[in-house]
C-alpha cells in the first residue's frame, strides 16, 4: 500500500531524523560500554563516558547543538577508547578475552561514528544537493556496515552473501545497484541513510536463517530502492502509523532494539521532501510473512 497521508514534524524531531545515523551508533557505544562496565564492576570513568553520552543524544533534539556535536565525534572516539584502554590496564586486564573483544568492536563501532560524522558535515550546507556516488564504492560501504554488525553480535549471528554459504544461523543479504549511468548513481546523500536504515531494519526483524533483499535503480527519469525481508512483519492494521514519529508496531515493542526507533519515519520524511512515493507490504506478496518496501523519488530536473 502506498503510504500518502501527511506528517507534520515538530523541529526537534527533524533534528533527530538528520541526526539519526549518529544516534544509532551512540546508542551501540553506549551498549558495549554499559557491558564493559559491568564486567570491570562500573568503574567511574566508564560511568561518566555513558552520562556523556545521553547528553550528546539530548543535543541532537537542538539543530544547532546536534552539528556542534556531531563537529567534535573524532575527539570523541579518541579519548573514549584511550579511557577505555587505560582502565582495563589499569585493573591488569589487557590480556583478557572479553576486553580484547570489547575494544576491537568499539574500533569498528567508532570508525562507522566517525563516517557518519563526516557525511552528516558534508551535506550540512545543501541538504538537498543530488550527488553522482560510485556504485562499487557505495556497495563496499554497505558490506562495512553488515560486517560491523555481525561483529557487534558477538557471534549470535552471521551474515553472508551467497546462497551456497546460508545456513540456519546465517543471514542472507542480497544486494544490489545497478544505474544508466553504469558505474555511478547519482542520488542525495542523505538517501544512504535511508538505505542503511531500512536495511538494518530488515536485518533487526528477521530471525537468524533468513533473507534480506534489496535493490537500488537510477533509471532515466527516478531512483528506486526497494528491500524485503523474511521477517516478522507488520500489521496490516498499523502499516501507515509506522511511518509516525518513534512508532513501534505492536508485534516488535517487546523486542530490546539498540536503534533509535526513527527509521521508518526518516524513510517517510526524506522520501517526501524529495517528491517521492512510499510503499509498504506486509507480508511480501506472494508469501506469507516478511515486509517490502519501495521507495521512487523522480530525479532533479
Amino acid at each position: 500500500m502506498e503510504i500518502a497521508h501527511k506528517l507534520a514534524f515538530e523541529a526537534h524531531e527533524v533534528s533527530l531524523l538528520n541526526m539519526h545515523s549518529v544516534l544509532n551508533v551512540l546508542n551501540v557505544v553506549q551498549y558495549e560500554l554499559l557491558k564493559l562496565s559491568d564486567y570491570l564492576e562500573n568503574p567511574k570513568e566508564i560511568e561518566n563516558i555513558c552520562a556523556s553520552i545521553l547528553s550528546a543524544a539530548e543535543d541532537l533534539n537542538d539543530n544547532d547543538k546536534a552539528h556542534q556535536r556531531v563537529a567534535t565525534i573524532q575527539a570523541f572516539c579518541d579519548s573514549t577508547y584511550a579511557t577505555c584502554l587505560n582502565v582495563i590496564k589499569g585493573k591488569g586486564m589487557a590480556e583478557d578475552q572479553f576486553c580484547s573483544a570489547i575494544l576491537s568492536n568499539l574500533t569498528s563501532i567508532f570508525n562507522i561514528l566517525k563516517i557518519r560524522a563526516q557525511e552528516i558535515n558534508a551535506r550540512k550546507d545543501n541538504p538537498l544537493a543530488w550527488l553522482e556516488h560510485d556504485i562499487q564504492a557505495l556497495k563496499n560501504n554497505f558490506i562495512n556496515v553488515f560486517q560491523a554488525i555481525e561483529e557487534n553480535s558477538h557471534g549470535a549471528y552471521h551474515i553472508v552473501y551467497n546462497l551456497a554459504e546460508h545456513y540456519e544461523k546465517e543471514y542472507l543479504i542480497n544486494l544490489e545497484m545497478t544505474s544508466i549511468n553504469k558505474s555511478t548513481i547519482l542520488m542525495p546523500p542523505i538517501f544512504q541513510d535511508v538505505m542503511r536504515d531500512l536495511l538494518a531494519n530488515a536485518r533487526k526483524y528477521t530471525a537468524p536463517g533468513g533473507t534480506i533483499s534489496a535493490g537500488f535503480h537510477q533509471g532515466e527519469k527516478e531512483i528506486r530502492f526497494v528491500v524485503e525481508d523474511s521477517g516478522s512483519g507488520i500489521p496490516s492494521d498499523e502499516i501507515a502509523k509506522v511511518v509516525e514519529f518513534g512508532y513501534r508496531a505492536s508485534n516488535t515493542k517487546a523486542q530490546i532494539t539498540r536503534g533509535g526507533g526513527f527509521g521508518l519515519s526518516k524513510a517517510y520524511y526524506v522520501t517526501k521532501t524529495f517528491e517521492g512515493r512510499m510503499f509498504i507490504d506486509s507480508p511480501v506478496p506472494g508469501r506469507n510473512k516478511g515486509t517490502r518496501i519501495s521507495i521512487s523519488i523522480p530525479l532533479p530536473s
